[in-house]
């Protein structure tokens, strides 16, 4: 059983690869210690090695360790420590002084410590009289924009040259997390790959089968509690980073089309998404709506003929915005708009327009009743943020992993387990969530103050935004669940019985900033 009894599946979906280094976070949120985790993946690293070295008959020569300066390496170091104290002769090449983060560099520092040779590129194993390696350990790069099949850079594509040059042909391989440059033209291949607590993106190829570089696969587990696979701090790791030369629309531009009877719940999504950091918010609201509206001088209205709700003789207008231009890069659909015939027939012909373009939505409130009962809507990208009444409505009894499932078979996605384009989004007191190749998780935490009329709107206002930036449906809505409850703490630190919805979107902002350290100085 994980948290509060809720029973979950051990995580056997494809990771993203930038899901190793969200989960990490989350872990140490939880006041796990990293250490102990890349402890564990070095003994998993070292007792595979063990095996393949007994498997191969009469093996000559040390062990070399290829260790970066990320944790991969740190796992490297881990790795050392557990195979020399089995006596097995260990040889370690660095691509740098030092390690990138304290966990790592305490493993370096044990090994030092432990009397292990170590060498720094571009002083070899070779130069170091170590001869040839019975087996080469790759952790370089591991679960990292390494894999992405651009040619390696710097000391690390050094380091592959001359190990393509000095291994010999008996040596064998095995890779930590995964192999270093894999899709790309330099991929250190691997006879074997051991990868930590699910499989990773682009270790199999599109019919599923094992890439021949990556070897046999091992997946070990890690010592963390199933709280760390939910939404949290960590997740902020897939934020859009600012660029030094940004310009205004780079990080996106959202389309909210909502209001009609209820006018303040598109703008509480639009200031939402603005502090998630999204560039530009359109809102298009019938006349009437937007002359009852206080409205934000940071949004930017769309004039509808329509005057007290949307019908189709507004469509034009809206699809005219989302589709003319730079367009949109994502769309919000349904806050405050009501359920007449007229509202959903215009929202049905949106939402198809919008597939046929590509464009992301998020789909909320009274918009969720124009979705074909039972189903995922053909062809859409994006997230729908259901609460409990909402989604018994649309999908019944039906089971929110089947219904995503029959999504993709029918869609002709084959590579479920890599799909990260749509989720469902129950909200409530704890939020949970569903995506293809059973990811699923949840959202928790946050204060009952965040029960006020609003917050919901707020929820699928941040994920808009994020999605806008270029985040995935899968990443924005991780982020944006658990942006929204440390946000909603924060306010009612802040005011205590008194917050209102309008309150939490400044904090949203600060959160942020917290989680990512953002600055404009940062490089993609």
């Amino acid at each position: 059983m994980g948290a509060n009894g809720r029973g979950r599946e051990a995580a056997r979906w494809c990771m993203h690869w930038a899901e190793v280094s969200a989960f990490d976070e989350n872990a140490a949120a939880l006041g796990i210690d990293v250490q102990d985790l890349m402890s564990a993946a070095g003994q998993a690293l070292a007792a595979q090695a063990s095996r393949m070295l007994v498997a191969k008959q009469k093996p000559k020569g040390p062990v070399w360790i290829l260790c970066g300066r990320g944790n991969n390496g740190g796992d490297g170091y881990a790795a050392a420590l557990g195979l020399a104290e089995e006596g097995v002769d260990v040889r370690i090449l660095a691509t740098s002084l030092i390690q990138r983060s304290s966990a790592a560099q305490h493993f370096r520092e044990a090994c030092q410590k432990a009397g292990i040779q170590e060498s720094i590129w571009p002083q070899t194993q070779a130069q170091s009289g170590s001869g040839t390696p019975a087996l080469v350990i790759d952790c370089l790069i591991g679960a990292g924009p390494g894999y992405s099949g651009v040619q390696l850079r710097g000391d690390v594509a050094s380091v592959r040259s001359w190990l393509s040059e000095s291994r010999g042909r008996n040596s064998l391989t095995l890779a930590c997390d995964m192999p270093t440059g894999l899709g790309g033209p330099d991929v250190i291949i691997a006879d074997a790959t051991v990868t930590f607590h699910a499989e990773k993106w682009s270790l199999r190829d599109e019919e599923r089968d094992v890439r021949s570089e990556v070897g046999e696969i091992h997946v070990a587990n890690l010592p963390w509690p199933p709280q760390v696979e939910d939404c949290g701090p960590g997740d902020a790791r897939r934020h859009p980073p600012i660029r030094k030369d940004a310009r205004k629309g780079d990080r996106g531009r959202l389309l909210i089309i909502g209001g009609g009877p209820y006018h303040g719940a598109p703008l509480l999504a639009g200031l939402a998404a603005e502090r998630s950091g999204c560039d530009l918010i359109h809102v298009a609201m019938p006349t009437d709506a937007v002359a009852r509206a206080d409205w934000p001088l940071s949004l930017i209205p769309e004039n509808l003929s329509d005057a007290d709700i949307l019908t189709p003789k507004s469509v034009d207008t809206i699809l005219s915005r989302a589709l003319s231009g730079r367009g949109c890069q994502a769309a919000l659909i349904g806050p405050g708009l009501g359920r007449k015939g007229p509202t959903m027939e215009a929202v049905r012909e949106i939402i198809s327009t919008l597939i046929e373009h590509n464009i992301p939505m998020v789909i909320d409130a009274d918009a969720i009743r124009a979705l074909p009962s039972h189903e995922w809507p053909s062809g859409m990208l994006g997230v729908v943020t259901p609460h409990t009444k909402e989604m018994e409505h649309w999908l019944g009894a039906s089971d929110p992993v089947e219904v995503l499932s029959i999504r993709a078979k029918r869609d002709g996605i084959d590579q479920v387990v890599e799909d990260e384009s749509c989720v469902i989004v129950r909200t409530g007191s704890e939020d949970q969530l569903w995506a293809p190749g059973r990811r699923h998780c949840y959202a928790s935490g946050g204060h009952a103050r965040m029960s006020v009329g609003g917050t919901g709107d707020l929820l699928s206002g941040c994920i808009a935004g994020l999605l806008a930036q270029g985040m995935s449906p899968w990443a924005a809505a991780r982020l944006g669940c658990a942006l929204m409850r440390s946000a909603g703490s924060a306010a009612a630190i802040e005011l205590g019985p008194g917050l209102s919805a309008s309150d939490v979107p400044v904090h949203i902002a600060r959160t942020l900033a917290e989680w990512t350290g953002e600055t404009p100085d940062r490089d993609a």
